[in-house]
């Protein structure tokens, strides 16, 4: 059988989930009429057309609903256990999406594999919504990306049922398609098109940044509330105490199928119980990066930036020995790895790289066990934020980010972190911020922004970025009380989109 070119394939791909959806829509439309299913107040659908525990945002939007005591349908795939919040809550019923069985998966060549997919996805998803929830919800919150099948899926089923549709706007599809496709084609026209038809009206429209939403909004001319809900960390993130930081990085060194050399291992950084760390000079540093491995996270200038460190300490500048862990997991990992494995023991003396996916209890613990964050996150839009460098600041960590144009929203450099473009700039920055390691001033300093009560470890710490609506406005605590602001006072009241 003659592969088809990638491009047509997809076209085909995307020309097969449109005429799909049509045909389901027919196949439903007496749904809207005959349907004696209750509507229910206080109910709703968080939808996500992904891993929901690898969807922090929208499990946190689960978790508030439920704290406010809202009965929550959670769609998704079930591949990684949800926050343990979500396990405990009685208001949380999760439905996992099916997959095609296996057996069809390995028999079949990719151009019938991938219709077949999202055949069974877009079936799941409107049995689970229209047949399986017993009642008519009345939201239904949907993560976009990805946007295809998932709006017209999402519109769909407001439509039938009545729910007000809130589209919380990540990033957008098209632009993440454009760096596969190039703008030029016609598959990223017609995506382009799909995308800004079928979300340009919802009831309320909500934004990881203020710079996403005055380009839709002038863009695509978006009808509905439109509202800026910026990432903010959970508050079990915070900076972690001495004997989860041993546990932690025990649990990790156990669960690594390449262990952690001499020098590196978890009684290097914690010796003690009575200090979160110890004042010895021949400690690691601790640097922490998360990722899906996708193409917008380039970790090159990672591999750079490491060889220039570790040249300087050849060279005989005093730096601390290095353990870098990234977590996560996705398709680009093992090419990282194999490139790291290269190095470490002949040209990296002094440097331990490290990837894992940790679970959902360790990965707050981790993250505030480390001396410094690092984000590759470039955008595919220019317009969204990291949620990693959230994570990390709720957990007091100062992150060294790539630079963008939206970053600086959340990043202000020099405060609560540094901005990079080059790999010589992070190069520069990690030998900086780590000279006089463990005492250095200039990292003391990134590190004292986060910190509200220096003795109470227990609190969260006090972050400092712009609130959701105005950008001059600079303080801001946990994820909960901006839920509360933007979510439920802003739009769960709100009778109509007017």
């Amino acid at each position: 059988m003659v592969a088809l070119p990638s491009s047509t394939a997809e076209l085909l791909l995307v020309s097969l989930v449109s005429f799909l959806c049509i045909l389901t829509g027919f196949l439903f439309l007496f749904i809207r009429f005959i349907s004696n299913r209750p509507s229910r107040h206080r109910t709703a659908i968080v939808l996500v057309l992904g891993d929901i525990g690898r969807s922090p945002r929208m499990m946190y939007h689960a978790e508030s609903l439920a704290r406010h005591d809202w009965i929550v349908a959670m769609i998704g795939y079930d591949d990684t256990p949800p926050i343990p919040a979500l396990q405990e809550s009685p208001n949380v019923k999760p439905h996992a999406l099916a997959n095609p069985p296996r057996v069809l998966l390995k028999v079949l060549p990719w151009i019938l594999r991938a219709p077949l997919r999202i055949v069974y996805q877009v079936w799941s998803v409107l049995k689970i919504a229209l047949w399986d929830i017993p009642v008519r919800t009345e939201f239904l919150i949907l993560q976009n990306p990805p946007s295809i099948p998932t709006l017209a899926l999402a519109q769909f089923i407001c439509w039938t049922t009545g729910a007000k549709l809130v589209i919380d706007w990540h990033n957008t599809g098209c632009s993440i398609l454009a760096m596969r496709v190039g703008e030029s084609s016609p598959l990223y026209k017609i995506a382009t098109a799909f995308e800004a038809g079928f979300g340009r009206k919802a009831f309320a429209h909500l934004f990881v940044t203020q710079a996403l939403r005055d380009h839709l909004v002038k863009a695509w001319k978006l009808q509905g509330i439109t509202a800026i809900l910026h990432d903010r960390p959970p508050t079990h993130f915070h900076r972690s105490l001495p004997l989860d930081e041993h546990g932690v990085l025990r649990r990790l060194s156990e669960s690594l199928e390449n262990p952690l050399p001499d020098g590196f291992t978890p009684s290097d950084f914690v010796t003690g119980s009575n200090t979160s760390k110890q004042d010895d000079p021949s400690r690691p540093a601790l640097v922490v990066s998360s990722t899906s491995w996708t193409a917008d996270e380039d970790f090159t200038p990672l591999i750079q930036a490491l060889d220039d460190y570790q040249s300087t300490i050849t060279s005989g500048t005093k730096l601390p020995k290095l353990l870098v862990v990234v977590t996560g997991k996705g398709a680009l990992r093992a090419q990282f790895e194999d490139i790291v494995a290269s190095r470490e023991g002949t040209k990296w003396m002094d440097i331990c790289v490290r990837c894992a996916f940790v679970s959902a209890r360790d990965y707050p613990i981790i993250l505030g066990s480390a001396d410094l964050g690092l984000s590759f996150h470039s955008s595919s839009s220019s317009l969204d934020l990291p949620m990693k460098v959230v994570d990390m600041f709720g957990c007091g960590t100062p992150v060294l980010a790539k630079g963008y144009e939206a970053i600086g929203e959340l990043v202000k450099d020099g405060v609560n972190g540094r901005i990079w473009n080059t790999p010589e700039d992070l190069g520069m920055h990690m030998k900086d911020l780590l000279t006089e390691f463990p005492h250095s001033k200039q990292l003391q300093k990134l590190h004292d922004h986060f910190k509200k009560d220096a003795n109470d470890h227990s609190t969260p710490p006090k972050l400092r970025t712009i609130l959701a609506d105005s950008v001059d406005e600079q303080e801001w605590s946990s994820w909960d009380d901006n839920w509360d602001r933007v979510m439920h006072r802003g739009i769960l009241h709100r009778k109509s989109m007017n």
